[in-house]
């Protein structure tokens, strides 16, 4: 068995709010010993692309999960191992299904963050796959225990996040995956997170400075 540690849920400068590089958040995943990483831009899959490329140029050890965060008409949705765009502006249930329908997995972002579009519909939560139960931006701690109750409600699995905005906040919530694949890769990490071989880490984070990169400018 291999317990993988992952950041699900991280931005980069292709989303708008995003404001550092693939490669900054990128090296800023090595520095702090993460396994694998998805980069979740806001409704683009640029991003994750862009890191997957540099990964494989570089010969970096480090998984990269494709992902993108979708915005849906009842809050934002995670969406992993898809490589194209989902139009954002449908339906939670109309979004979950075009992402199954590429052979994705979902999960509904900080249900409970209903000012940073949280979910509004709690049964949507029978259409996805899990729910992000810590994410390191919410400021009342209760949120994620809301979130954690609401996916053992449904039965689905729970994952963490930073939800970092810049490459200082990655690894600030964590999915510690286990898997029992001789080979892994991000697909092998989708199908442990369905399986419900997770647990979840990480610390509360309203803002924090961009790290320092000089120790991996060989990278």
């Amino acid at each position: 068995m291999a317990i993988i540690r992952a950041d699900m849920h991280v931005h980069t400068n292709h989303s708008k709010d995003g404001k550092s590089s693939v490669k900054e958040v990128v090296k800023s995943a090595l520095r702090y010993n993460l396994n694998a990483l998805a980069i979740t831009d806001h409704d683009t899959v640029d991003g994750s692309l862009e890191a997957i490329e540099f990964v494989e140029e570089e010969n970096l050890s480090l998984i990269i999960v494709p992902g993108i965060e979708i915005s849906t008409l009842n809050g934002h949705l995670l969406a992993y191992g898809i490589k194209k765009d989902v139009d954002p502006g449908m339906s939670m249930e109309e979004t979950a299904f075009i992402v199954k329908e590429l052979g994705g997995v979902t999960a509904v972002a900080h249900p409970f963050q209903f000012y940073r579009h949280g979910l509004l519909k709690f049964w949507i939560i029978r259409k996805v796959d899990a729910v992000e139960v810590f994410n390191s931006k919410y400021v009342v701690g209760i949120c994620n225990y809301l979130a954690s109750l609401l996916a053992k409600a449904y039965g689905k699995p729970g994952i963490a996040g930073s939800d970092a905005h810049n490459a200082g906040e990655v690894g600030a919530g964590i999915t510690v995956v286990e898997c029992f694949d001789r080979y892994i890769d991000s697909g092998t990490i989708l199908k442990a997170i369905l399986n419900g071989n997770v647990k979840t880490e990480g610390r509360r984070q309203k803002l924090t400075s961009y790290p320092s990169f000089s120790s991996l400018k060989k990278i």
